[in-house]
């Protein structure tokens, strides 16, 4: 494809394209805007055609109105065009100034009145922009879009649609010789590549958004991260679940579902439960099917729990249920297991068992839950508290489970 680039509004330029484009323009538009003409004299073809050659113009076209609200989504807002105006005004006036004050032939009327704003640019252009030899405090009308000529394109392209709202957008990309068949085609998926780009760019420098099962979990491993890893607190955002009604791992994958199907351009991590609740919850969720941004994981296992006091069912010879030790990685992790031996252990020295609850067909397994769940809690956050107070007592307290989960949020690549 050839050079020729350009953007225009109304049929006027306001951007060269110069130093090319870059995604976040591009994604301005979408690739049912994508435009392939052929013409021997294109109408805004920028590059001279000679003779009878014929070329193929390639351009994306779309309302005023909807690429400025697509502008707004991608962070170029009326606010961000205004400044970006005003500086350029200032520029512009500054400029003028210099020249005339070097130049005794200078026309006066090129002077910009110090009280001359980025909202009179914005008068100006709307209402000189039908006028068939329209004069601004520019001149003629070119000069004032000219100043947005050879600056950042995604916010000249916003401002001069401050004042040409209704008019119709043209992103000239090149032209092509008539005859390569393919070019077209290569440029089909252009606009959304493009918004990929920006949104994968966005994500790698957002917040890292970790959802849990439910409120719980946010209220141990929110202030846990603040402890163990204050340094990385302001990279890390736990979902605020204290407003929802729902929680559990059926809820975690339908949110999953939701912020996959919202694009949803921060890093997610989504966290579940080493459990068979969790497990059975994950089997219909395809993962390799999320965007790259989103992961799935589940608690990691644990040595302790490899061998850990489990209560079945009662029996003839143990009416209270039977104690037995047993694996309860990937079928009673949930977050208790994870808060300590100083938290887990009982007065008489052993560890607060597991209660084996329901079997669960599709896993196949039992679903295990610690047993004395609100003393457990209790003891955590009386531990956390003593901590906060005195940080070298951490090092006396057992926080092997919580570092290994808070790891596997900061290790986790996208």
């Amino acid at each position: 494809m050839s050079s020729g680039q350009g953007l225009w509004v109304g049929g006027r330029q306001v951007s060269r394209l110069s130093d090319g484009w870059e995604a976040d323009l591009v994604a301005a538009f979408t690739d049912d805007m994508l435009c392939a003409y052929r013409n021997r004299h294109p109408e805004f073809l920028s590059i001279p055609v000679y003779g009878d050659e014929d070329v193929i113009e390639y351009s994306l076209r779309g309302s005023g109105r909807v690429i400025a609200e697509r502008l707004n989504l991608l962070g170029y807002t009326q606010e961000a065009a205004l400044e970006y105006l005003a500086q350029a005004v200032e520029e512009q006036r500054s400029t003028w100034r210099l020249l005339a004050s070097k130049d005794t032939d200078w026309p006066a009327e090129l002077d910009l009145p110090d009280h001359y704003t980025a909202a009179d640019w914005v008068r100006d252009v709307a209402t000189t922009s039908q006028a068939p030899m329209p004069q601004t405090p520019f001149g003629d009308m070119a000069a004032p879009l000219r100043m947005l000529a050879y600056g950042n394109p995604c916010l000249a392209l916003r401002a001069a649609l401050l004042a040409m709202p209704d008019a119709e957008v043209v992103f000239v990309i090149g032209h092509g010789d008539p005859d390569d068949a393919g070019e077209q085609t290569d440029l089909q998926n252009l606009c959304a590549d493009a918004l990929d780009q920006v949104q994968a760019t966005a994500s790698a420098h957002a917040p890292v958004v970790v959802l849990t099962e439910g409120h719980s979990d946010v209220a141990i491993l929110g202030p846990a991260l603040a402890l163990l890893y204050p340094h990385l607190t302001d990279l890390v955002r736990f979902m605020d679940y204290s407003n929802s009604p729902k929680g559990g791992a059926p809820a975690l994958v339908a949110t999953v579902r939701a912020f996959a199907a919202a694009r949803i351009a921060n890093p997610v991590i989504a966290l579940f439960d080493n459990d068979t609740a969790a497990s059975d919850a994950l089997r219909p969720l395809d993962r390799a099917a999320l965007p790259h941004n989103i992961k799935v994981l589940q608690y990691p296992p644990l040595e302790m729990a490899s061998n850990y006091p489990t209560l079945g069912p009662p029996t003839l010879d143990a009416p209270a249920g039977h104690l037995s030790h047993a694996d309860v990685n990937g079928t009673a992790g949930s977050i208790e297991i994870y808060l300590g031996r100083d938290v887990l252990t009982l007065p008489n020295g052993g560890m607060r068992p597991v209660q084996w609850r329901s079997y669960i067909n599709g896993s196949k397994q039992y679903q295990g839950e610690i047993t004395g769940k609100k003393e457990v809690h209790d003891a955590f956050h009386e531990k956390l508290t003593l901590a906060q107070a005195n940080p070298e007592l951490i090092e006396t307290q057992d926080w092997d489970g919580i570092r290994k989960i808070l790891d596997l949020i900061v290790n986790s690549t996208f």
